[in-house]
C-alpha cells in the first residue's frame, strides 16, 4: 500500500511537531536530515500541505501558551501512586534476586548431595548384593522426597486458605 506524498508529508509534518516554522527549516529531532529536506522541499511546491503545517503550528503555539496548573490533591496523589509504584518495583526485583540466589544454592546442594547419595547407595547396593535398579530406585525415591513432602505441604496450604479465606488464592 502506497501513500500519497500529501500523507507522507503530514505525517513528518506531525513527527516535527511545533518545531515548524513557516519560513524556517523543517524538522526536529524526530527527522533525518533526508526527510526535512524532503518536506522543506514538498512544502515550498505544495500550499495544501505549507497551510497544513502552519495550522499545526499554531495550534501546537496556542496549546503551549495555555498555563496549565495542577490541584494539589492531584499532585500529592500522583506522588503518592508514583513512590508506591516504585516500592513495588523495588520489592519485586529484591524477590527476584532472592529467588535466583536460592535457585543457584539449590542446584549445588542438589548437585553435590546427588554425588554424595551416589556413592552411599551404591556400595550399599554392592554390601546388600542388590540389582542395580533396585538401589537406584531407593536413590530416586530418596532424592524425589523433598519435591513431594514440599507438594503435599503446599497443597495441605492452599487447601487451609481456601477452607479459612473462602478462596483458593494463598
Amino acid at each position: 500500500m502506497t501513500q500519497s506524498t500529501h500523507e507522507q508529508a503530514q505525517e513528518l509534518i506531525a513527527l516535527a511537531g511545533a518545531n515548524y516554522r513557516a519560513n524556517d527549516r523543517a524538522g526536529g529531532n524526530d527527522l533525518s536530515s533526508a526527510q526535512q529536506n524532503w518536506l522543506r522541499a514538498h512544502l515550498e511546491e505544495c500550499v495544501a500541505c505549507r497551510n497544513y503545517a502552519e495550522a499545526a503550528d499554531r495550534a501546537v503555539r496556542a496549546l503551549r501558551s495555555q498555563p496549565v496548573a495542577a490541584d494539589f490533591s492531584l499532585v500529592r496523589t500522583t506522588q503518592m501512586r508514583v513512590r508506591s509504584r516504585a516500592l513495588e518495583l523495588r520489592r519485586q526485583q529484591e524477590r527476584l534476586w532472592v529467588i535466583c540466589v536460592c535457585c543457584v544454592a539449590v542446584t549445588l546442594v542438589t548437585a553435590s548431595t546427588t554425588a554424595v547419595l551416589w556413592g552411599g547407595f551404591t556400595w550399599l547396593g554392592q554390601q546388600a548384593r542388590l540389582p542395580g535398579p533396585v538401589w537406584q530406585f531407593g536413590l530416586l525415591a530418596i532424592g524425589l522426597m523433598p519435591a513431594i513432602v514440599t507438594g503435599i505441604l503446599m497443597l495441605a496450604r492452599g487447601t487451609y486458605w481456601a477452607d479459612h479465606n473462602g478462596s483458593t488464592q494463598g
